[in-house]
């Protein structure tokens, strides 16, 4: 999800991982159509996209939260993140930086669209989540959409968070998805539980008919990365099927806790 920004004339052809490519704040990220890409990336909850959230859901489900301060960073438009921290939160803010995402997050927020009722149903197969028997006003109560990027998120200032595939997706630079991932955890307060979610060997990705970069991160980009600021750290890897591209894509689920 992108966390500067969304919109840009795509290039006529991918730009190769690389070669020279576009940072995150070159990148103009407000024509990010959040539409468009929900309805190619959410409309039916996938396989994959249920696998992940039964981990996400079942680490926070053992996590021992209650009435904790929560984050979500570089929403975009992906709401089942929020749905995995809506039974432990007192509060959620789910940050973006892009005008078109934050106008559709603060529309999810108020009352979310029917697509998310399944990864609802997925979450509420465990009791913490089916206590909530309203999810909706359950978000409009807690969330709000806050306008900010990954690279200004204030130190050590929630208790759990997500992040999405984020850092993997937000410009074709590994050094910047490392300063991502940093402070992403960093903004966490010690000992804090969270999720992180990362494409694999993705070199793009196109919504509607713009270009976005991505940086074709490898395991152990990830793990290093991760390691640096976590601790009690799980990973779990699986392929889209049906394949989400024309690439040898994998899926990277991250949880743990955060040093602080």
């Amino acid at each position: 999800m992108p966390v500067t920004g969304t919109g840009c004339d795509p290039p006529s052809t991918p730009v190769p991982f690389g070669a020279a490519g576009r940072a995150n704040s070159e990148v103009e990220w407000d024509g990010f159509d959040p539409q468009s890409y929900v309805r190619k990336n959410y409309a039916a909850l996938r396989p994959d996209d249920r696998q992940l959230l039964c981990g996400i859901r079942d680490f926070f489900a053992a996590a021992g939260l209650d009435e904790a301060r929560c984050v979500d960073v570089g929403s975009g438009a992906n709401l089942y993140p929020v749905l995995s921290l809506l039974p432990f939160a007192r509060s959620i803010d789910l940050c973006d930086l892009s005008r078109s995402n934050l106008a559709w997050l603060r529309r999810q927020i108020t009352g979310y669209d029917p697509i998310w009722d399944p990864y609802w149903r997925v979450c509420a197969e465990l009791p913490a989540y089916a206590a909530v028997t309203d999810p909706r006003a359950r978000l409009a109560q807690a969330g709000r959409a806050l306008e900010i990027s990954v690279f200004d998120l204030p130190r050590r200032m929630w208790d759990a968070g997500t992040m999405f595939f984020v850092a993997c997706s937000i410009s074709d630079d590994p050094v910047e998805a490392e300063r991502a991932t940093s402070r992403f955890l960093g903004a966490l307060r010690p000992g804090s539980p969270f999720g992180a979610a990362f494409m694999l060997g993705s070199g793009g990705y196109r919504v509607g008919q713009r270009w976005f970069p991505a940086g074709r991160l490898e395991r152990a980009d990830v793990a290093a990365s991760i390691a640096a600021g976590g601790y009690e750290l799980a990973f779990r890897e699986l392929r889209p099927v049906p394949p989400l591209r024309d690439e040898h894509l994998t899926m990277l689920l991250v949880t743990g806790r955060s040093r602080g």
